[in-house]
């Protein structure tokens, strides 16, 4: 055990991933769902009055009755509202719990269990959405991947929307671990556990998040990462595979973009592709 933790405590390399798979542990799940209902912070998702201020102003982007898939939906704070506001909603998410939930209190909309890097639509959306930042908790490939099945599923002249976090959420930050005891059990293990979480940044390009959990018998461990993303990055990530910029803002609310916010929404248009010797052209 002892090799094991050191281990577990040692800095990883940059996307380092881990084998530990949480989504859907019946325990966990509970924790992320109450997590995502809970009004008064913004840990799983954003407080009320942001989606709610979000819903209006995304669905003041499109035709009524327009078709909308919500990519890591989780337990439907958006797409019951997307759907109360007359669009045709889809929402996708790994957890089980989220969906069990979300089915139960929006019957309009309709409500996937799947990985959405393994979604395989064809011109089906007029919108997909991707919210909370989700982005930028993808390795490089998977993002490739990802915006190529994004590009597959919208409609010629659709829209991708999604937010990220900039450089500016880690500027000046060091790394710094913590630890907490949890004799009554706590958000990752309902038995008692010492929960190691420690934080490293990566320069403009990214943070990590190592969670490490040790019970009586056995230790586990969680990266998490965040990737950093600029206009320019993000748009560079996003032509290759066909997409056009359509505009950038601070947030999903559309708030004007500011060089000064730590979160970035993008909407890139699905659009014809072509390649000069240059840099990437776009036609209408």
């Amino acid at each position: 055990m002892y090799h094991d933790l050191c281990n577990c405590l040692k800095r990883p390399e940059l996307y380092e991933p881990t084998a530990e798979k949480f989504w859907n542990d019946p325990y966990i799940a509970a924790q992320i769902l109450e997590a995502h209902l809970n009004p008064n912070h913004d840990v799983a998702s954003r407080k009320l009055d942001f989606i709610i201020r979000s819903v209006e102003w995304i669905v003041s982007l499109l035709a009524k009755g327009a078709c909308l898939l919500d990519i890591g939906c989780g337990p439907g704070l958006y797409t019951k509202r997307f759907s109360e506001r007359g669009l045709k909603v889809t929402g996708i998410d790994i957890s089980e719990k989220s969906i069990e939930y979300a089915r139960k209190y929006d019957a309009n909309s309709k409500y996937l269990i799947q990985n959405y890097l393994e979604m395989d639509y064809f011109e089906e959306f007029d919108i997909v959405t991707l919210i909370y930042c989700d982005y930028c908790e993808l390795f490089p490939e998977e993002r490739r991947d990802l915006l190529r099945r994004v590009h597959k599923a919208l409609k010629h002249g659709g829209l991708f929307l999604l937010d990220v976090f900039t450089p500016l959420k880690g500027r000046g930050k060091r790394d710094v671990t913590s630890w907490g005891l949890n004799p009554k059990g706590g958000f990752w293990s309902a038995n008692p556990h010492i929960c190691l979480n420690a934080t490293y940044y990566y320069g403009e390009t990214a943070e990590g998040n190592r969670i490490v959990i040790i019970e009586e018998d056995a230790i586990r461990s969680y990266n998490f990462w965040e990737s950093y993303f600029t206009r320019q990055s993000l748009l560079d990530e996003a032509a290759p595979v066909g997409f056009s910029e359509q505009g950038f803002y601070s947030d999903v609310t559309g708030r004007p973009y500011s060089e000064n916010a730590e979160t970035l929404c993008a909407i890139f248009k699905k659009g014809r592709y072509s390649v000069s010797a240059s840099k990437p052209r776009f036609a209408p």
